[in-house]
């Protein structure tokens, strides 16, 4: 073998990719030419059978006068076998196939004919309504251009080829922007099976045309109508989505495609700029159509073919869905499941008619004693048809788009089925009816739904582990505990080993396995509360589990339960530390308490002091109610001033506890210290008060102060925030002290209180009381016997005013007063 020159050896990669694509090259040549001759030749043969059938010659004959002629005439053989072919278009304005063949042909046609007969004309006169002159060139380009472009659209063998001819052949009309050819689906929507000049992306987003009423395309399906659309806005109000359609241009036609009698699907076409006026051309470009439905309805099938072809088609005699395929689907559905056509009265939709229904849906509608095969949806399903089923389904029809109905309820009582029913009903539209599957829930359904709502609720998860199996199968609640709401590695319902020891914490992770060990391999029940780590940090479980044994008592699964306890136990702490803080709490107030009677103890005088006034004996007490707890701010007072008489003093500080005890010794010794001043007893509650303004700003009391004369027998006393006091004379009638009433002390610096003088007989009796006045204040009371002050002063009517606890026990009894009210009283006793 030679070797080869360098200069060959440098371009040996080069050769074999420049031949190959040579190649490539010379082929796709000889298959486009190869295409075009065989859409030619169906013309040309259809040109040789209209001289064939005219003229009475042979087929080779015919093709030897198309040759001639197109030599004769400079014209293509394809364009003059289509302008031939073109003539027998059902057109009543065209002319005859005469007129288009010369002079020569029109001497051949009469001789051909004169040898039939014993008359030899040398030619054949032509009526002059049919002259050559009556066809425009116009026209004639028009006419052979349709049938050119029929017969290449006859000889398509895709969608795409169909649109690819529609776009690119046209040379006596504009040629189109865009062209897009749609199959009609069941549900009304359209589908996308061949383009010209659409970008993939628009494509790949229009492969899939909802019957949105907006659209000109689903418009023209459904009305069964050619639509010419330019950007008027006319059009706009029509379609307001008009601006949305993938194909902008100036003009736009949307058709439907019809094959026979049936709308098979769509084909929109735009053009960039406005198309010629006049209605000849829009004429011919809308007569393409029915060759285009004619070979899409070709390349469809014979057996899709039928699937497009609604129910209704009984009528003409065709297959209808429902007697070819319909059954085998729907009887193989796990649910019941039938197809409904619509029954209209007067224009409206009133039912649906049962068309098919598979077994399960017939022992429904028996068991609701509906005949199956005359049964309708309202007979079925009264109540809840009419309410929501019948408008739900009437709009399944109307916008195309599927429902699925969850959770409705069938009453026996209103729609006649044996108990109560809980559905699931999924509708989809198919032509004009709607094929509906429905799922009655049975106990089984309900208690698993039921269970679930209770595993969220509570919080638990369950779980049941089959030793054959490498995983766990979990609840879906278990599944979100788990993750959280975060979509977890493999299978839904599952949550691999290794994730599960990672959700350990690490100081629990030995006792857990220890447990788990017991289980699986001795059977005993796991209960376990651990620490959550990994997914799960921070977070306590508590798992509980069980052993499964199979026959020879050998543990085959182990199932159980998971349970977040972090905010149980969150609350047991608060819980724990608000029970310690309230144990705190009672020995705080219980040694309040002890503080406040020993100093309450020490405010109230005793008997002795009581013993040594002179020309007056006290009485007084102090009641604090038990069931409370604490200790109220109340004492009262009685001691000697020198020679100048008795000091006697009620008081009662607001809130309770040892700080309001506090205030009240306070008080006490203020009291006692401006006495000895001899200040009368509006000067000293004037003093007292700008004390407690300016030391107890947190307090306010209510304090009546009087000074007692036994020379004279003269009481003299100043109330803030008191009643006034009552006297009672020797024969028990009550009289209410006139005088003033200041405010609180503690209410108002620089207030002035001033007192009032009264003059005691041998024999009286004076009430001073805190606590019952407020009872007297808001009962106007029993207004048979005058109101709460009028039993106060009636008092002595009713009991002996000597015993002084008598007469304590009798007010509060009359008067009602709350036992978590606290009452102090003195009663001074002139004798």
């Amino acid at each position: 073998m030679a070797e080869r020159a360098p200069a060959e050896s440098g371009n040996s990669s080069a050769e074999p990719a420049e031949a190959l694509a040579a190649l490539v090259a010379k082929l796709r040549a000889e298959l486009t030419g190869v295409r075009t001759a065989m859409r030619n030749r169906a013309v040309i043969e259809q040109a040789k059978g209209v001289l064939v059938e005219r003229l009475g010659i042979t087929p080779d004959q015919g093709f030897d006068q198309l040759v001639r002629l197109s030599q004769r005439t400079n014209i293509k053989l394809i364009e003059v076998a289509a302008a031939i072919v073109g003539t027998t278009s059902p057109d009543p304005n065209a002319p005859d196939v005469v007129n288009l063949i010369d002079d020569e042909l029109r001497q051949h046609v009469a001789r051909s004919r004169a040898s039939t007969k014993v008359e030899k004309p040398d030619t054949v006169p032509v009526p002059a309504a049919r002259k050559r002159a009556s066809r425009t060139p116009e026209v004639e380009a028009l006419q052979s251009q349709h049938q050119l472009l029929s017969a290449r659209i006859a000889a398509a063998r895709s969608y795409d080829e169909i649109c690819d001819v529609l776009g690119t052949a046209p040379t006596a009309w504009p040629p189109p922007t865009a062209v897009l050819l749609t199959l009609l689906d069941p549900d009304g929507a359209q589908r996308g099976v061949g383009t010209f000049g659409v970008p993939g992306e628009v494509r790949s987003r229009w492969s899939r045309i909802p019957p949105d009423p907006g659209l000109p395309l689903v418009v023209a399906a459904q009305e069964v109508e050619t639509l010419w659309l330019a950007p008027e806005p006319d059009a706009r109000r029509r379609f307001p989505v008009l601006g949305q359609q993938p194909f902008g241009g100036e003009t736009l036609l949307a058709s439907p495609l019809i094959a026979g009698e049936r709308v098979i699907g769509g084909i929109l076409m735009t053009w960039a700029e406005g198309l010629p006026a006049g209605e000849e051309l829009r004429r011919y470009v809308a007569a393409l159509l029915e060759p285009v439905g004619r070979q899409v309805d070709a390349l469809i099938g014979d057996e899709i073919a039928s699937a497009w072809f609604h129910v209704g088609g009984e009528e003409s005699g065709q297959a209808a869905p429902a007697q070819v395929w319909l059954p085998t689907v729907v009887d193989a559905l796990h649910d019941p499941g039938a197809l409904l056509s619509p029954v209209h009265e007067d224009g409206q939709l009133v039912d649906f008619r049962v068309e098919y229904a598979n077994g399960l849906a017939r022992q429904i509608f028996s068991g609701a004693r509906v005949d199956p095969d005359e049964a309708t949806l309202l007979a079925a399903y009264p109540a809840l048809g009419s309410a929501t089923l019948l408008p739900e389904f009437a709009r399944v029809l109307q916008d195309g788009q599927p429902r699925r109905l969850e959770g409705l309820r069938a009453d026996p009582r209103t729609d006649g089925v044996p108990g109560p029913q809980t559905l699931t009903v999924h509708a989809v539209r198919l032509w004009d009816r709607v094929f509906a599957v429905w799922k009655v829930a049975t106990e089984a359904d309900l208690l698993h739904d039921q269970l679930l709502q209770a595993e969220r609720i509570a919080g638990i998860g369950s779980f049941c582990w089959e030793l054959r199996d490498p995983e766990p199968r979990c609840s879906p609640e278990l599944v979100r505990l788990f993750h959280r709401g975060q979509a977890g590695r493999g299978d839904a319902g599952r949550i691999p080993v290794d994730e599960l020891t990672a959700s350990v914490h690490p100081d629990d992770l030995l006792a857990v396995q220890d447990a788990v060990r017991r289980t699986i391999v001795e059977g005993k029940q796991l209960l376990a509360e651990i620490r959550g780590a990994g997914r799960v940090n921070g977070r306590r479980l508590r798992l509980t589990a069980e052993a499964i044994h199979d026959d020879t008592g050998n543990v085959t699964a182990v199932r159980g339960t998971l349970q977040d306890v972090t905010e149980e136990r969150a609350i047991e702490g608060r819980l724990r530390r608000a029970e310690e803080a309230l144990a705190a709490q009672r020995h705080r107030l219980a040694d309040e308490r002890r503080a406040a009677e020993a100093l309450q103890k020490a405010l109230l005088p005793t008997d002795p002091e009581l013993g040594h006034l002179e020309g007056v004996e006290i009485c007084g007490r102090c009641r604090s109610p038990e069931r409370v707890g604490t200790i109220d701010g109340d004492w009262y007072d009685a001691t000697p001033v020198g020679g100048n008489g008795s000091i006697l003093v009620l008081g009662d500080v607001d809130e309770r506890g040892l700080s309001s005890m506090t205030t009240a010794a306070r008080l006490r010794y203020a009291v006692r210290a401006y006495a000895m001043l001899d200040m009368s007893p509006g000067d000293i509650l004037t003093a007292v008060n700008g004390m407690l303004c300016a030391m107890e700003v947190e307090h306010t009391a209510c304090l009546i102060v009087a000074r007692y004369s036994p020379q004279t027998r003269e009481l003299r006393w100043a109330a803030a925030g008191q009643v006034a006091p009552i006297r009672y004379d020797a024969a028990g009638l009550g009289t209410v002290l006139s005088g003033p009433l200041g405010l609180p002390l503690g209410e108002v610096d620089q207030m002035q209180y001033s007192d009032t003088a009264v003059t005691l007989a041998p024999g009286d009796r004076v009430l001073f009381y805190t606590g019952l006045n407020a009872t007297v204040a808001r009962s106007r009371g029993d207004r048979r016997r005058g109101g709460g002050l009028e039993l106060v002063r009636r008092a002595g009517e009713s009991v002996d005013l000597a015993d002084f606890d008598a007469v304590v026990s009798h007010l509060m009894t009359v008067l009602n007063v709350p036992e978590d009210e606290d009452v102090c009283a003195m009663l001074v006793h002139v004798p």
